[in-house]
């Protein structure tokens, strides 16, 4: 139905005029009340009112439910006689729309199609004005849950700020936990609809006057009342969901993580809130807590970040960043058979460790700056001795995962450049192995055996490091040309040893014997450790029980007596 259908039915000066100036307007209220005044002393109509319905979990996570007046007159209006028409062709629902005679009136066949007309050009009218405003609304919205979006979640807290009721909410910002694996298990058009009934889930618990905003992906947003936050903090540890997997329903169980932020009368910013939201969701994250609610010294340790941030580019130029060298040892004759090479800040006098720049360089994507620059001097430092005449023994270069699948990095152009550096500095490949972690991550694994393989055909040789500890390392052995792996610190590091740890380490001294890989632990501290290694079968060991990361000086001592009088 259109208005051109409709203008072929026009017979009567009136309803033409009402279409003309209805079509003026795109506001329903204004405009019917206006358009609709000569019609309705015509036809004595006292009252026209919709009722528009639209289901939850097709556009959007709720109901939409409108009842509305479009019309009214001065005198009394009568329920005997209405004429109502519905429209069914509105998304997943109806619209209802009714036109009430005064009292006492009594319509003729004519005079109702004349009605009829008037409700049909409404109808258009009321679809025309809704997707107008909602077209408005889309840019304050995620359009896979037609929830807030954060233009939309910034409105609504200026709205409660506006109203003084701001102070009665908490804030959340929650991540939904391994979504991805759930989404490349499910498949990418499944995992927008599982997204979709979280969504539902979660705000079908919300009471009406509390918030739920999706930014996108797997990140929202809530405002719950303070009542209730303890209550919303258990229902985001595991929401039930389903998913349509191989032709069968089947349940999904969602956890977040969540940021909370506790709204006070001094908070009257809302990018502040978001940003308090953001700090303290990201340090849930990163120390795997269920939720954390923001805290002064996680504010501060924010500005410490943000301050680090902008050092990092001049004390890379400055060359504050050392290279300090880790030797690995062979258990049996104490010889050194390698090195890893490893960053540490110098600034100011003041040794900054790794753990202190190192997540903030992944976060920023400086950290591939950092680890292109260690690459370098290490090659600087293999032909300075060279010179001196000290025996070499290769040297492991860490490079991050962010590096390598970060946003916007190829694992073929890092290859490229880690390539033509050694090359430049005219070194030996066999002196560098390029040291890497595995990952859980099916697009990031596509990417680490891409980068691990253009390393082995430039005859580069790499590790795996923290071995043992992903979820992929048996199709790590399997699938990638690697040359070494390093046993995490994490089987050795115990009291006792476990009938359980001589299995596991030993299965994989075994299989890795069996595919000619080189295997090192690393984390090795004590005598005892060293012999329970040796006994099943790992010769090689990096710790603290040889020696802890040297400054390039040291190491040259080291290196150039070849080794360790510590024998096991």
């Amino acid at each position: 139905m259109t208005v051109d259908d409709i203008r072929e039915r026009i017979k009567k000066k009136d309803i033409e005029l009402y279409v003309q100036e209805l079509l003026q307007f795109e506001n329903t209220f204004d405009g019917f009340k206006k358009a609709i005044e000569p019609l309705a002393e015509r036809l004595k109509i006292g009252r026209v009112a919709g009722h528009l319905h639209i289901e939850a979990d097709i556009k959007s996570v709720q109901d939409e439910d409108r009842h509305d007046v479009f019309y009214a007159g001065d005198g009394l209006y009568s329920e005997k006689g209405k004429y109502q028409k519905t429209f069914q062709a509105v998304e997943n629902g109806y619209c209802e729309l009714t036109a009430f005679p005064y009292e006492n009136v009594e319509w003729s066949e004519e005079e109702k199609e004349d009605i009829a007309l008037l409700l049909e050009v409404l109808y258009l009218h009321v679809t025309r004005s809704r997707l107008i405003r909602k077209t408005r609304e889309y840019s304050y919205c995620n359009l896979i849950t037609m929830l807030p979006n954060s233009a939309g979640f910034v409105r609504i807290i200026q709205q409660h700020l506006q109203d003084q009721t701001i102070c009665q909410y908490n804030g959340f910002y929650f991540n939904l936990k391994s979504f991805g694996l759930l989404s490349y298990k499910y498949g990418g058009a499944e995992g927008d609809l599982m997204i979709k009934r979280y969504a539902v889930a979660v705000r079908k618990w919300l009471a009406e006057d509390e918030t739920l905003a999706h930014l996108g992906g797997d990140n929202f947003m809530a405002l719950v009342k303070k009542s209730r936050t303890a209550e919303f903090l258990h229902l985001l540890e595991k929401v039930e969901v389903t998913a349509k997997y191989m032709g069968r329903v089947v349940p999904v169980y969602i956890a977040a993580a969540a940021g909370a932020y506790e709204i006070t009368a001094k908070d009257r910013d809302p990018g502040n809130i978001m940003n308090g939201l953001s700090i303290a969701v990201s340090y849930a994250r990163q120390h795997k807590l269920p939720y954390a609610f923001l805290t002064d010294k996680m504010l501060e340790e924010t500005v410490d970040v943000q301050r680090m941030e902008q050092m990092l580019p001049e004390a890379l130029e400055k060359r504050e960043f050392q290279v300090y060298y880790q030797p690995k040892v062979d258990i049996r004759t104490g010889q050194i058979v390698g090195t890893e090479a490893l960053a540490r800040w110098i600034h100011n006098g003041e040794v900054i460790q790794p753990f202190r720049f190192i997540p903030t360089m992944e976060r920023n994507g400086f950290i591939i700056h950092l680890d292109l620059y260690i690459l370098k001097r290490v090659c600087e430092a293999i032909n300075e001795w060279i010179e001196k005449g000290y025996k070499l023994v290769p040297i492991s270069v860490n490079i991050s995962r962010n590096d390598i699948s970060g946003v916007g990095h190829d694992p073929r152009m890092l290859a490229e450049r880690i390539i033509r550096i050694i090359k430049e500095y005219d070194i030996d490949p066999k002196y560098i192995i390029i040291e890497v972690t595995e990952t859980t991550e099916a697009s990031e694994q596509k990417d680490l055996y891409d980068f691990i393989k253009n390393m082995s055909e430039a005859g580069i040789a790499t590790s795996i490091d923290d071995f043992g500890t992903g979820c992929s390392t048996l199709s790590v052995l399997r699938d990638f040309p690697v040359n070494e792996i390093k046993i995490d610190r994490s089987f050795i590091n115990h009291e006792a040893f476990s009938t359980q740890d001589q299995i596991i380490i030993k299965s994989i001294i075994q299989m890795a014997r069996q595919l000619n890989l080189n295997v090192i632990t690393e984390g090795v501290e004590t005598e005892e450790q060293a012999r329970f290694l040796l006994e099943l079968g790992c010769n090689h060991a990096q710790g603290y029980l040889y020696d802890k990361p040297l400054e390039q000086s040291a190491f040259e001592s080291r290196l150039s007596v070849g080794g360790y009088d510590r024998k096991i």
